[in-house]
Parts: C-alpha cells; sequence; structure tokens
C-alpha cells in the first residue's frame, strides 16, 4: 500500500523521510521530493513523504489560516507522481501539535528507521514550531540518521513558494500560478442551482459551491478548461459579486464552450484556470453586458483552441487518476 494513515502503517524497513504540508506540490516542493527519491535509490531504501490532514495552520490557528491550493486527494496524486514510494497522512490535531520536536522525531525514527530525513531551509516541526533543521540536526547524531537541507527553488530571481503562489491567484495572475505550480491552478466543486440570468442572457452557466477551502482567483472572467462528467470542455469561468445586478450576490459559474451544452447538476466539476480576460466590472446595461460576454467568448475559443488539441498536460492528467481509501478531513462543500 502506496499510502497509509497510521504509523504502525509504515513497513518496517529504512526510509530515506521528508515532512512537510506540500499544498500546491509546487515546482519547488516537486525539486526536494525528487531528491528524496534520488537519495532513496542511491542507498538501496524506500522513499517515504509524511504530510497532514488538516493542514497545522487549519487547526492551530483557523481564523488566519490561508485558502488551500490543492484538495488532499490532490496533494496526493501529485506527491506519487513526483516518484516516491509511500506516504504517511498524518490526521493533525492539537495532540499532535503538543509534540516536542525530539518527541516528534522519536515517534518518527521508531515507525519509519529513517536513514537520512531531507528538508526545505524554512522546515520548523514540533510545539510552538520549536524545531527547525539546526534542531534536526542535533536530533539526528541522537536517533541515527542523516540530515540534507534543501535551499528554495527559484524562477530566475524570486523563490517559489506557496505564499507567492497564493498571491499571484489573488491577483488574479493565474498564468504566473500555473508557472510555478507547474500546472493550472483549478478549483473543485458541485454543480447547484443557480438564479437562471445566464441562459435568459444566452449564456447558461454552472454554478459551483466550492470544496475544501480552495483559493479562488480574484473576480473576472477567465478562459479555462473544465473536467466534468469524464470529459474535458473548454469554458469561461467568472468569479465575482455580479455588479451589474445589484444583491446578485457572490458566484463561481462557468459556461462551457460545447454543443449541446450538459445539464450537471449536482455533479462534481473541476474548473482549471488559463488565463484571465478582463477584471469583473459593473455595466450601464444588460445589452452591454451581453455584447462583451459575447467578446469574451470570441477571445477565450481563439485562445482555447490550440491548447485543447494537446490538453490534457501531464501533472493535470494525474490529478484524475483514481485514488482509492483516503478521502479529504474536510470535504463538505464551502464557498471560498
Amino acid at each position: 500500500m502506496r499510502i497509509v494513515t497510521e504509523w504502525n502503517e509504515v513497513p518496517p524497513e529504512p526510509h530515506v523521510v521528508t515532512i512537510g504540508n506540500f499544498d500546491g506540490v509546487h515546482r519547488g516542493h516537486r525539486h526536494l521530493l525528487e531528491t528524496v527519491r534520488y537519495h532513496a535509490i542511491q542507498n538501496g531504501v524506500a522513499s517515504l513523504v509524511i504530510t497532514f490532514d488538516p493542514l497545522p495552520a487549519e487547526v492551530l490557528v483557523p481564523d488566519r489560516a490561508p485558502l488551500r491550493l490543492t484538495l488532499t486527494e490532490q496533494r496526493l496524486r501529485l506527491l506519487l507522481t513526483c516518484g516516491i514510494d509511500r506516504i504517511l497522512l498524518i490526521r493533525f490535531d492539537h495532540q499532535f501539535a503538543s509534540l516536542t520536536p525530539r518527541e516528534f522525531i522519536s515517534v518518527l525514527a521508531r515507525a519509519t528507521h529513517p536513514t537520512e530525513i531531507v528538508v526545505g531551509d524554512d522546515f520548523h516541526f514540533g510545539r510552538g514550531r520549536s524545531g527547525n533543521p539546526e534542531v534536526l540536526r542535533e536530533l539526528a547524531s541522537e536517533f541515527g540518521f542523516t540530515v540534507s537541507v534543501i535551499p528554495k527553488v527559484d524562477d530566475g530571481s524570486t523563490p517559489i513558494s506557496s505564499t507567492r503562489i497564493r498571491q499571484a491567484i489573488t491577483e488574479g495572475n493565474v498564468s504566473l500560478a500555473a508557472e510555478l505550480l507547474g500546472r493550472p491552478h483549478a478549483l473543485v466543486g458541485e454543480i447547484i442551482a443557480g438564479s437562471g440570468r445566464g441562459s435568459q442572457l444566452g449564456f447558461p452557466t454552472a454554478n459551483l459551491a466550492v470544496l475544501d477551502r480552495l483559493l479562488p482567483p480574484a473576480h473576472g472572467i477567465y478562459t479555462a478548461v473544465v473536467w466534468a462528467r469524464e470529459t474535458w470542455y473548454p469554458a469561461l469561468a467568472y468569479i465575482g459579486d455580479r455588479p451589474t445586478f445589484p444583491g446578485a450576490g457572490y458566484a463561481v459559474e462557468t459556461y462551457l464552450l460545447a454543443e449541446p451544452v450538459p445539464n450537471l447538476r449536482g455533479e462534481i466539476l473541476t474548473i482549471y484556470f488559463i488565463d484571465r480576460l478582463r477584471p469583473d466590472r459593473a455595466f450601464s446595461s444588460v445589452q452591454e453586458l451581453v455584447a462583451q460576454m459575447h467578446q469574451d467568448e470570441q477571445q477565450a475559443r481563439k485562445r482555447l483552441e490550440s491548447l485543447m488539441s494537446s490538453w490534457p498536460p501531464p501533472l493535470v492528467a494525474a490529478l484524475h487518476t483514481p485514488l482509492e481509501g483516503v478521502h479529504s478531513t474536510h470535504g463538505s462543500p464551502e464557498r471560498a
């Protein structure tokens, strides 16, 4: 079994281990994970990722916890694409958070028999984040493993980080986010009933109830690719408060550029954001809005025509492979 959820389920054999949230499994994460895999192969042992659900900040500082880049299931799939042999998904709670750095490493060492632990240079662990790479090195001599600390990867000048990716998404710069992630950012959710206004305007849309605290892009109109009913669709995506219709409220909507448009009510849908066509704004009339929507559609069709011929990219395809037996602890629909 490649994914386990209890310490005692880890096979009693040597491992090269890494530990982290790995939200997004971005290019910097992938570099670290490739190092773990390479060191494991070189030493003839298995590679092991220890990660968490819920994410620590969601338990310790829920009011300030950042919104997620990936669902737990997506994170696990992406970790496995890095060639990692095993994943230990730990349920993070206050009891676990109370472990001192030494207590945590003692539990880890007994369960995973590490020959080496590989971490990033900003790694913290244990109660109050009191452990760091230096503390880990001190514990390594006691518990009999080595430590490798991997510096951040940059994209030429600036380090790649989950924080930087979140900033790009919240600014609507989904193309930069895709570059840093190695794939387009996505929202996943259940299609729910809407007001029907899109159909009245000639643009029937599917309204999404976003799952699991996923981070939505800035308000605006986006070219997108949608996965629903085991099928890929080119699409326009809208995120915003629908300011042309006062009081309409926040919505995440998609308009599939396909004929006929399928009825997706109650389906789970994934939106991959390709680029932002324009920010959201109020129009002086419905006629002006509809005229702009036709322009948006023409731009999206032109942008997506060549993209769809080579879609999906490998990391996107990996997000839709079967992953049995593991489900997020935050699975209820939430508006992000």
